[in-house]
């Protein structure tokens, strides 16, 4: 039997309206996220908090926030919910612009989370393009076309 976790004190919408900013470079409407823009996210951002979905599907068009519910989820897990987290990107090369160009702008620009990841560093593997490491757990991005880079990871979160 799954032990389910006691509900949140905010959930993903909540925490994404009180503290995610959308970076000029990143967002095409910069500025302090507002759910009641993409009402139709927050059901969605919030069956994460729900102890009992195991799985969240969902199909839609191009260009409608399905990155920004991953990053709501990313930035809430790392505040929040601190645990590790395996993104899945089509290739290696699109994690790292995935990471580059969304990823690091949130943590930048979102002060509750900006503190709680170390800056990506050549020299220090905790804290790369790929893997960033927060107190209590890691978010690591990965191809799927690289079955090794998949295999063999504890985690608790799945994005792909």
């Amino acid at each position: 039997m799954a032990m389910l976790r006691p509900p949140p004190k905010l959930t993903v919408s909540q925490w994404a309206d009180k503290n995610r900013y959308l970076s000029s470079e990143a967002s095409a409407e910069a500025g302090k996220w507002n759910t009641s823009r993409a009402e139709y996210l927050r059901e969605i951002m919030d069956c994460f908090n729900d102890p009992s979905v195991d799985e969240i599907t969902f199909m839609a068009a191009s260009q409608v926030g399905k990155s920004e519910f991953l990053l709501n989820v990313i930035a809430y897990t790392i505040d929040v919910d601190p645990s590790p987290i395996l993104m899945i990107q089509p290739t290696l090369s699109m994690a790292g612009t995935f990471s580059k160009n969304r990823v690091a702008p949130m943590v930048r620009d979102s002060n509750a989370i900006t503190s709680k990841v170390m800056p990506a560093r050549s020299r220090d593997s905790n804290n790369t393009i790929y893997a960033k490491s927060f107190t209590g757990g890691s978010l690591d991005l990965v191809g799927s076309n690289s079955a090794s880079s998949v295999s063999s990871r504890p985690i608790r979160i799945l994005l792909c």
